[in-house]
């Protein structure tokens, strides 16, 4: 009887084991945040557009008889509503939560995308380009809000920097992709094509986005400060400010000034533009992969005061030498765009120290100074080129000034985040 009892054991085990099996496989089939990756693909077109001006600036220039002055409005039209969006979009997101807000900010983005795409008018243009950067405002924000609800620990800092690396492969195909197509097509129906992905994108918000639990959210910002040695909310938070008006105000070399700078100096066309942000586009892409994984061996305090440093190297070294090895130039170009990397580490570590209630004004604050700085250095460098040209610069010196110029926000930037609070890392929230 003891035989048979063990005998028939393994069959009644293969069928609770497989009984068993199916609640997991559900399990994991449901783990799989969609809301995540819909943001994430929508944080790949908020990239695309961010960065497409550098490859086609000549033929912006061209089709909308753009002066100086008023391709550096173009440029920073996009960065400046965006980083004015910041405030009120953080507002709403702490009312209504992420989707709504998001959702109708990027149904304008992509409408305005297509009005870019069919216009003959430099006005409109401006118009609409300032439109597509309202669009684009609440993605990244709302990629931040949607995943550190749950606290700053070493899950989220990676779920954020992954979802960010991912989203630079948005900076990747505005870069030899668009040139390619710029040069089969023009570049009005690549515009055609980015518009209808923005409102994919803009449903797939709407489909999958869900608002998190505001409970949890203080419950767990409670017991992650407590496992980080409770960290004061609100201690030192006004050190990381200069570090975000700082931070990308390199990239605008990657975004739209890199493009004339390649053109002016080294007289590259616009498949060498593309060939040359394609190669920044992937070291960033490279850089923002690497930050999950460096995280879990270096402070992320210590990563982003690195890569500050090595901005305001290079900016400088540029300064001096605008005009020597093209690849060297366009090496250095590639440093001062990957220091955006650290964005969301420096939000994850501003997380560790702002109230769950007012998290979305929080980080609305301090991603307006990431895309303000980049709006006024770009509007900043239209004025100087001009002036530059009236006074009948070298190609190669007025460059020089705008590099010189990038130094001293970075530089600044990086002093101060030296005295920004130490975070440690929070236990893992589920």
């Amino acid at each position: 009887m003891t035989a048979s009892i063990i005998k028939g054991a393994p069959q009644m085990s293969d069928g609770v084991q497989e009984q068993l099996r199916e609640p997991r496989r559900q399990a994991a089939a449901s783990s799989i945040d969609y809301g995540l990756w819909a943001l994430t693909f929508s944080y790949v077109l908020s990239q695309f557009f961010r960065s497409y001006i550098a490859v086609i600036s000549t033929q912006l220039i061209g089709d909308f008889h753009f002066s100086p002055q008023m391709f550096g409005w173009f440029a920073g039209s996009f960065f400046l509503v965006f980083a004015i969006a910041q405030l009120p979009v953080g507002l709403m997101f702490d009312r209504y939560g992420v989707r709504g807000p998001t959702a109708l900010l990027m149904g304008i983005g992509a409408a305005c995308a297509g009005i870019l795409s069919t216009t003959t008018s430099a006005t409109v243009a401006l118009v609409a380009q300032a439109g597509i950067g309202l669009g684009c405002a609440p993605i990244f924000m709302g990629l931040l809000n949607y995943v550190l609800h749950s606290g700053h620990g070493t899950r989220n800092v990676r779920a954020v920097t992954t979802a960010s690396a991912i989203g630079m492969a948005g900076a990747l195909l505005a870069a030899f992709p668009l040139s390619r197509a710029t040069a089969s097509f023009g570049w009005r129906p690549v515009m055609v094509t980015a518009a209808l992905a923005m409102l994919c994108a803009t449903l797939g918000v709407v489909c999958f986005v869900r608002r998190r639990d505001a409970v949890a959210h203080e419950q767990s910002l409670a017991a992650s400060q407590h496992a980080a040695g409770g960290v004061k909310r609100h201690t030192r938070f006004w050190t990381l400010m200069p570090a975000c008006l700082a931070l990308s105000v390199g990239s605008t070399f990657r975004t739209s000034w890199g493009g004339p700078y390649l053109a002016d100096v080294y007289g590259f066309d616009v498949i060498a533009r593309g060939n040359a942000m394609t190669i920044t586009s992937v070291i960033g892409i490279a850089a923002s992969f690497c930050i999950p994984v460096v995280v879990r061996f270096c402070a992320p305090k210590l990563i982003s005061l690195l890569w500050l440093i090595a901005g305001v190297l290079a900016a400088l070294v540029l300064a001096v030498s605008p005009d020597g090895n093209w690849g060297v130039s366009v090496a250095l170009i590639c440093v001062l765009f990957s220091v955006g990397s650290i964005h969301p580490l420096v939000m994850s570590q501003a997380r560790a120290i702002i109230a769950p209630r007012r998290l979305g004004l929080g980080l609305g604050l301090l991603n307006s100074l990431v895309f303000l700085g980049v709006a006024l250095t770009s509007s900043c460098f239209g004025w100087i080129a001009g002036v530059a040209k009236q006074a009948h610069l070298s190609n190669a010196g007025i460059y020089s000034a705008l590099f010189s110029v990038t130094v001293v926000p970075l530089a600044i930037g990086a002093v101060v985040y030296f005295f920004s609070p130490v975070v440690a890392a929070a236990k893992e929230e589920v």
